[in-house]
């Protein structure tokens, strides 16, 4: 049976983004226990259990592979292996350069690139998008179908303005975290109320793992 591209909505990416964070918090903190045999703190928003990379790795991957869904199982996961390698290359590069900050990094491994991507996860990238694309958006699809309209557009509506606006902070808060650790005042009335609001302190306690680009 031939998979027909669908035509993907403006309120499916709000919720793709929600699940694709939840879905990677929660695999970042059951793998560091297991790991490390400790519960820590994974979260890269100021506000809820949500992993941004995951969110926007998952709307990236469904927008894209969408039209590759006819394609054979390992024809899609070469192209996943692509993409998910390229993506979070290019996400670690955006985060460095544009917040200063980094949250990952794999140079203690051997077989990365940069130490921005690591092999076996570049592999675990094509497993994830073909599940994603063949199994979990399918699913996505069939549940929001069932939701009143009224009802779906509404916590639609307030979802993403509650991820814009926590988006919208955390980025702030992380620009002038760095900033603060290369001697960077804060230069008007709104990076002076984030410095207030969320201190060295604070962020050390919302992100442990974040490390600090110094200039």
């Amino acid at each position: 049976m031939k998979l027909k591209e669908e035509k993907i909505k403006v309120a499916e990416l709000v919720w793709l983004f929600v699940i694709g964070c939840l879905i990677g918090y929660v695999l970042e903190t059951t793998f560091h226990f297991f790991k490390n045999g400790e519960w820590i703190n994974k979260q890269g928003l100021l506000y809820g259990p949500f992993k941004p990379i995951y969110g926007f790795g998952l709307i990236f991957i469904v927008l894209v592979m969408n039209r590759f869904r006819e394609k054979k199982f390992w024809q899609k996961f070469i192209i996943g292996v692509i993409l998910g390698s390229a993506f979070e290359y290019f996400g670690s590069l955006f985060q460095e350069y544009i917040f200063g900050t980094s949250t990952w990094n794999y140079s203690h491994f051997n077989l990365n690139v940069g130490g921005r991507i690591y092999l076996p996860y570049c592999l675990a990238w094509g497993v994830i998008s073909v599940f994603c694309i063949n199994i979990l958006y399918p699913k996505f699809k069939n549940i929001i179908s069932k939701i009143k309209p009224k009802l779906y557009k509404t916590v639609t509506i307030a979802m993403g303005a509650f991820m814009i606006v926590n988006i919208s902070l955390t980025a702030l808060a992380s620009i002038r975290y760095s900033d603060r650790a290369n001697q960077v005042e804060g230069t008007n009335a709104v990076f002076r109320i984030i410095d207030e609001w969320y201190p060295d302190e604070y962020m050390q306690i919302k992100f442990p793992k974040m490390r600090i680009i110094k200039e």
